[in-house]
């Protein structure tokens, strides 16, 4: 396990996280319906800061690092998507995981080129 890696995934997932949370707070703004608290927020930023810190963790998982961030981080998004999906309806839920899947990818490769 490499601790530069660890921390530059997990660098990468904080500020995905604060992108994400930054991009709700948006999202919001236009949806009236969707109700922002500090703790949706803090999960978001938490959330994401989890998935960077399973791909920084995950470096022994034998896959293409675009493939391993992409399940890192859908795996680790579901968690956070399947309240949406039940309340809101599955579009809510599934771009959550969407996006899980997207800062997974720039997480792990990132993290495998510099580390």
């Amino acid at each position: 396990m490499k601790g530069k890696r660890i921390a530059i995934a997990t660098v990468i997932g904080l500020l995905c996280g604060l992108f994400c949370a930054y991009g709700t707070i948006g999202v919001a703004e236009s949806k009236p319906a969707l109700v922002i608290t500090t703790g949706l927020l803090a999960l978001i930023v938490y959330n994401r800061i989890l998935i960077g810190l399973f791909i920084g963790v995950g470096d022994n998982i034998p896959l293409h690092p675009v493939i391993r961030g992409a399940l890192i981080g859908a795996i680790i998004s579901l968690a956070m998507a399947i309240m949406p999906m039940i309340d809101t309806g599955l579009t809510d839920g599934l771009t959550l995981i969407a996006f899980g899947v997207v800062y997974g990818i720039i997480a792990d490769v990132v993290a495998t080129k510099f580390s």
